[in-house]
């Protein structure tokens, strides 16, 4: 395949970008400057194009124009160089960033986003899912992952790894918060899967179960050989560090869980990695 990757050297893209290398299939890498007349010559003989641009912040003009912009110069572009599909890499953000214990999201949430991150990508989902039906000869998957883990991942995993790499004591005992989580390798593949099926629809994305903080960071240590230190400081002391370290405390100690299902229905696809090693292949890849 003839593939298009906007946002190709991001921490998404690489790991496409070698998936796509193992299969032999073209890369075309785009780039986010072009009007839609440029980018549509590049996009001329492409089978699908995956958009993995985007920006976290959520906050300015280069968030809107990575997470709202962006994606609409790229769609209108691919339909008028005749691309059959189009993948758009959401969050499960668009939907909420945080659930309620014992919750877990689907595709049917009817909630709104409350970060600038989340507002943003809804935004810029809802502003693909307008033009869709002006262009039915593109088939428009939007996908929306959890949090990305892997060797090379940031954010709240990359500190819990570093935090087990030392051997840090944490008070992560009886944490009892679900969060979901997608390994990139696994995502990329869900992105292909989607391509190559011709997918439609807007579907949230996970390939294993939600654990609890505590649970990641005792599967992290074992992987690194290391015994996980845990101890527990209480419901009111939990919140009182939730508040203390705010949205890295809400990474620690709040609840985000989130189904996939649907999509796993819709486009069954075996997992490169699989669920029993997911935590393992992040940290010792």
């Amino acid at each position: 395949m003839r593939i298009a990757v906007a946002g190709a050297t991001g921490f998404l893209g690489r790991h496409l970008a070698a998936r796509l290398a193992v299969r032999a299939d073209e890369i075309i890498p785009i780039g986010r400057a072009g009007d839609i007349a440029t980018l549509e010559q590049k996009l001329a003989g492409c089978d699908a194009l995956i958009n993995c641009a985007g920006e976290k912040s959520g906050i300015g003009p280069g968030s809107e124009d990575a997470n709202v912009a962006l994606p609409e110069r790229l769609f209108l572009a691919a339909a008028a160089a005749g691309v059959p599909a189009f993948v758009h890499v959401s969050s499960v953000a668009a939907l909420t960033s945080a659930t309620r214990a014992g919750e877990t999201v689907s595709d049917d949430y009817e909630g709104r986003p409350t970060t600038p991150y989340g507002i943003s990508k809804r935004r810029g989902d809802d502003r693909l899912s307008e033009l869709a039906p002006s262009h039915p000869a593109v088939r428009l998957a939007i996908l929306r992952p959890p949090i990305l883990i892997g060797a090379d991942a940031g954010g709240p995993f990359a500190m819990l790894r570093a935090a087990a790499q030392r051997g840090l004591p944490l008070p992560l005992g009886s944490a009892n918060n679900r969060r979901s989580v997608v390994h990139v390798d696994n995502f990329a593949a869900a992105l292909l899967a989607a391509a190559e099926a011709g997918l439609a629809g807007t579907y949230i994305v996970t390939d294993s179960p939600a654990l609890s903080t505590d649970e990641f960071y005792a599967r992290i240590s074992h992987a690194l050989g290391r015994k996980p230190w845990l101890f527990p400081i209480g419901s009111a002391g939990r919140g009182l560090l939730r508040r203390l370290l705010g949205q890295r405390g809400d990474s620690l100690f709040g609840d985000a869980a989130f189904s996939g299902e649907r999509f796993a229905k819709d486009c069954p696809l075996d997992w490169p990695v699989p669920a029993a090693l997911l935590i393992e292949r992040a940290v010792t890849p």
